[in-house]
């Protein structure tokens, strides 16, 4: 039976519990670390979470507007393209902006399967829903017939000094 985003959405709501979550994280403050640093800490949770058959790590894909024309998605959980991107404890609030994370986007709504984007926010001032609701925006593709393919966002934040209960999910769909 395939993974479903809900599935992965779980896990990734998981592990944001368990990052920000003092006695799992010691002293290593994960919630400080930057998307580059916690990459190989997430691809090594997703093998064990959904086994090894079922990911693979930065799978090249189309990307529009690159000068190759190539990207690398991060993560494929049984055909599920995740794109993950990480605003830090005391990073600036564009980290996580639509528009900072134009490509990211590209890459999934390239992509012919599902796909979903994480947004992991460690600051203490999150996103609010109509801040989230600039994904619904298609960053441009280039010139040429596109075919674009529904992209799900899944928010997870603090809601004050503890993780908010569960993440929000947005299914951005093609208009």
């Amino acid at each position: 039976m395939a993974t479903t985003v809900k599935e992965i959405v779980a896990a990734f709501e998981h592990l944001y519990h368990a990052i920000c979550d003092r006695t799992f994280s010691k002293s290593l403050y994960l919630d400080y670390w930057s998307e580059q640093e916690l990459a190989p800490l997430v691809r090594t949770f997703l093998l064990g979470w959904f086994g090894r058959d079922w990911i693979d790590a930065e799978q090249w894909c189309e990307l529009p507007g690159c000068k190759t024309q190539e990207g690398r998605i991060d993560f494929i959980v049984d055909g599920v393209a995740v794109e993950l991107a990480v605003r830090h404890r005391l990073g600036s609030k564009s980290s996580l902006s639509a528009s900072v994370n134009a490509t990211e986007m590209k890459k999934l709504m390239k992509w012919s399967g599902k796909s979903l984007l994480v947004l992991f926010d460690f600051s203490k001032r999150p996103f609010g829903r109509d801040e989230l609701t600039n994904f619904r925006d298609w960053p441009s593709l280039g010139k040429g017939p596109h075919r674009k393919h529904a992209v799900n966002v899944a928010y997870f934040y603090r809601d004050g000094a503890s993780p908010a209960k569960d993440p929000i999910t947005l299914n951005v769909r093609v208009s």
